[in-house]
């Protein structure tokens, strides 16, 4: 019976060779006719079913409800060998050959091997992970982006009173052997000094050096935080997307010391800082050009050297804006800037977009704006767009298309005509305004815009339901929803897992009025409010990390969108399934939740 079980796959490859010699010895092939019972509810399980060929379907105690279909490879039922009793009906829809592993001995390899036990217990995100371990097997980059900020990585703070002299304060820097201080207004929130600051008082604001701090002008923005036990590669997403050094890290409002750009660089060095200081310094469209190049070489090496997904995605997304920023600033003209929102749309939006895509953006203009030259002023934004690497959107949902660019009141008047209306571009048109991330201009035009859409849509459920056809529909990639479906071309989990999974938690977050545009950030949302549960949040999370990662590693390695089952390990194949089980749950929940008729 040996060579028809393949004890390599998970979670059978947790076993040692006593182990799987017990589990050869007692393992069973039943064979079912097709539409005969394997499991019936409230009986008592004799064992685990593992599907060697066929197809089985789960339904409720009642039968009304379709829960799962199993195909080969497929275990079941999981649950009722922990609880000792079945809780809804498995039938064969076809002739099937299943292997039974007896329940005693299953529980005692439970028992015997926590890492075997674990694979049925734990969640996708635990399973997920578990297999990350073991694919790596070595010390990555991860290991150091996940170190959490210490007391080891702070500078000592250099706190002063506000009516420190400039004097006195540069002698305290000195003798302190820092180059930055920190004071606080009687009633405001703190301010940050660094040499920098000192000199341009002194040479180019006129100060005098005895001049008390409280001169000092006020910071434009409030200080970036963090708090102890934040991750020091979100020290290092702050810093690349507000252009800053340092980070200052507070406890309980109490200021605990400073994480310096160097710190984090001297743990993290992929030089996605120093691509930014390049974007940064770019004077003209050419020099822009040459370090856009270098985007994609730095996406590789960070997943070449096991970045997480989530972090892949908020570094590059931060890198991406600020490529699509400086070209914004080196087209448009200056007066116009502080006028204008640019706003990026679909996965930039969203900040899941790791290597270069079609450009999705658009423009509000602040009422009442005359810009003479607009036309002419985009198109040549469009043009440099080009050159970076960003091609034309097909489907024209860019600002070179006047109907992407338009007046605050005029979004406003376009958001309540589309309500309005509800034709099934409207629809289509709200979905994708809904993603609508600033990133350039006056980014405060842009939340009044997002709290007016999410007003108009939030008790419109007839509307959400509409919009909520197209997740419900895509198919998932599964024969019967059993295995992995073949296709010549490769999965196409962009059609298959991702779309149903994004839409369907971005119209969760519109009838929530969540204003997050990020899918793990939505999910997370969705959760602390209740709307989605703890299990099921984790496991949408981790699917949605599967499938990114997934389809990333064949866009770098073959140049493909879509993903060749032939490639994966048997780990990567088994956590593929289970992802699009999670998918294929969350349609049917979809479904439900906003009375869809199919």
């Amino acid at each position: 019976m040996s060579p028809l079980f393949n004890l390599q796959r998970p979670p059978f490859d947790q076993l040692d060779e006593p182990q799987r010699q017990r589990l050869l010895a007692a393992l069973q092939l039943i064979y079912v006719r097709a539409h005969q019972p394997l499991l019936s509810a409230g009986q008592e399980p004799e064992g685990l079913l593992i599907l060697a060929s066929g197809v089985v379907e789960e339904r409720s105690k009642e039968g009304h409800t379709h829960f799962a279909d199993y195909g080969v490879d497929d275990l079941f039922d999981v649950r009722a060998q922990f609880d000792g009793r079945v809780r809804h009906h498995f039938t064969a829809l076809e002739d099937c050959l299943c292997f039974l592993i007896p329940r005693p001995l299953f529980l005692a390899l439970c028992a015997e091997q926590p890492a075997f036990e674990r694979y049925f217990r734990g969640s996708l995100a635990e399973r997920q992970q578990a297999w990350e371990r073991r694919a790596e097997g070595r010390q990555t980059l991860s290991e150091f982006l996940l170190t959490r900020i210490s007391a080891e990585h702070l500078q000592p703070p250099l706190l002063m009173a506000p009516t420190t002299s400039l004097a006195e304060a540069t002698r305290a820097m000195a003798e302190a052997g820092c180059d930055s201080l920190l004071w606080r207004p009687s009633s405001g929130s703190w301010q940050l000094v660094t040499r920098t600051t000192l000199l341009h008082a002194l040479v180019l604001e006129g100060l005098t050096a005895q001049a008390p701090l409280s001169a000092l002008p006020p910071l434009p923005s409030p200080l970036v935080s963090l708090s102890p036990g934040d991750y020091l590669f979100d020290a290092l997403i702050l810093m690349t997307r507000h252009q800053i050094k340092r980070v200052v890290v507070m406890e309980g409002g109490e200021v605990r010391g400073l994480l310096h750009l160097t710190r984090v660089l001297g743990l993290f060095s992929t030089h996605s800082q120093v691509l930014t200081l390049r974007i940064q310094r770019a004077d003209d469209e050419a020099a822009l050009v040459a370090v856009a190049r270098e985007q994609s070489h730095l996406a590789s090496n960070l997943f070449a050297q096991g970045i997480h997904t989530a972090f892949l995605l908020r570094l590059m997304s931060a890198v991406n804006e600020q490529i699509i920023a400086k070209a914004f600033s080196l087209t448009i003209p200056p007066p116009l800037r502080q006028h204008v929102c640019l706003v990026v749309l679909g996965s930039e939006g969203r900040a899941e977009q790791i290597l270069k895509t079609d450009q999705d953006n658009a423009l509000i203009l602040a009422d009442g704006l005359d810009w003479p030259a607009q036309q002419e002023d985009l198109a040549r934004f469009g043009a440099l767009l080009e050159r970076l690497g960003y091609p034309p959107c097909p489907g024209h949902v860019m600002v070179t298309n006047p109907a992407w660019v338009k007046h605050a009141g005029a979004w406003r008047s376009a958001i309540d005509n589309a309500v309005l209306r509800a034709a099934p571009d409207d629809l289509l048109w709200l979905a994708t305004l809904s993603d609508a991330h600033a990133v350039a201009g006056d980014t405060a035009l842009l939340p009044p815009l997002r709290r007016h859409l999410l007003t108009a849509l939030s008790d419109r459920g007839d509307l959400l339901a509409d919009m909520a056809r197209a997740a419900v529909a895509f198919h998932t990639p599964l024969t019967l929803l059993g295995r992995l479906e073949p296709e010549p071309s490769g999965l196409d989990l962009k059609r298959g897992g991702l779309f149903a999974l994004v839409h369907g938690v971005r119209l969760l977050s519109l009838e929530a009025q969540v204003e997050a545009t990020a899918t793990l950030e939505r999910i997370a949302a969705l959760q602390q409010e209740g709307r989605l549960s703890r299990e099921f949040s984790t496991d949408l999370a981790e699917a949605f990390r599967l499938f990114i990662r997934l389809r990333l590693r064949s866009q770098l390695q073959r140049g493909e969108d879509r993903v060749q089952v032939a490639h994966l390990s048997a780990s990567e194949r088994d956590l593929l399934r289970h992802s699009l089980h999670v998918v294929k749950k969350f349609q049917q929940w979809l479904a439900l939740h906003f009375r869809v008729r199919q």
